[in-house]
């Protein structure tokens, strides 16, 4: 009897094992299966990471263009059942489904870099005609070199050499582009909204301050103590700083030292015309 029990156990304990061994050799071929889907599909998207928490749900709302397009998202990883995204998984993001960046880069003269956070790159690369920027990318120019972007509104930016620029998260969804100059010269056009100058296009923080962009050309500078000066040269832009704000319109510019409330906007002598 009892070599008959041992007997029992030690077969109940190789099932258990051979059950652990199957659920193993099922998610390795789900991975493999997954990352084959995603080679078809070249360079045109991303791969993601499923981390832990991400549902289906979450992963669509995150980078989908329309979370509605969940299934679509599925057929592309080749998946029939959203219960098997699982922790660690890799997804593939076709180009098409996934949120259009919020800035391309459409000149790059010199040494212009970019950090893809969005990627999860983990270095700065070289920045090249049509590179997308997404929240939290990062892009930066040299002594000796300039970066021109486009928005999704039809909005221009343009690094001066040795920048260094932000794409930052915005409060909520309603509220335009929002960028960070962590130093350099910013020149921008921003586009107004059904010719409308009332409503924000794009929201710029330096160190010192804040712009709120209304439908204008203007150009910012962040200095070495990060103080910040603005020029505006046509529309208007809110800038503030320690809780004050002052409007700056066309032809007129303003300074704000670091930790201090903005200067009275004063007048620019024979503003010049920025060029597209």
């Amino acid at each position: 009897m009892i070599k008959v029990r041992k007997n029992s156990l030690n077969l109940k304990f190789s099932f258990k094992n051979l059950s652990y061994f199957f659920l193993i050799l099922f998610y390795s071929f789900l991975t493999i299966l997954t990352a084959d889907s995603n080679s078809e599909h070249g360079k045109d998207g991303i791969t993601i990471l499923v981390e832990k928490g991400q549902t289906l749900s979450v992963i669509s709302k995150t980078y989908l263009d329309d979370p509605r397009k969940w299934k679509e998202l599925l057929k592309s990883n080749k998946i029939d059942n959203p219960n098997l995204i699982m922790p660690g998984m890799k997804l593939w993001i076709p180009a098409s489904l996934g949120k259009k960046p919020i800035a391309e880069v459409i000149q790059s003269i010199g040494q212009t870099e970019v950090f893809l956070h969005s990627k999860k790159e983990t270095n700065w690369n070289l920045a090249h005609i049509g590179t997308g920027l997404f929240l939290r990318d990062e892009a930066k120019t040299d002594m000796e070199s300039k970066l021109a972007l486009r928005l999704n509104n039809g909005s221009e930016l343009e690094m001066s050499p040795n920048s260094h620029m932000l794409v930052e998260r915005v409060k909520n969804e309603s509220e335009p582009d929002s960028f960070f100059l962590r130093k350099g010269r910013l020149k921008a056009i921003v586009s107004k909204a059904n010719g409308s100058s009332m409503k924000k296009m794009l929201i710029l923080r330096t160190p010192a301050a804040i712009a709120d962009v209304k439908g204008t050309e203007f150009i910012t500078e962040v200095d070495e103590k990060e103080n910040t000066s603005l020029a505006c040269y046509e529309g208007k832009v809110a800038v503030s700083a320690q809780n004050e704000t002052v409007e700056v319109n066309a032809g007129y510019a303003t300074f704000v030292e670091k930790g201090k409330p903005p200067m009275t906007p004063f007048l620019i002598p024979e503003a010049p015309k920025i060029q597209p």
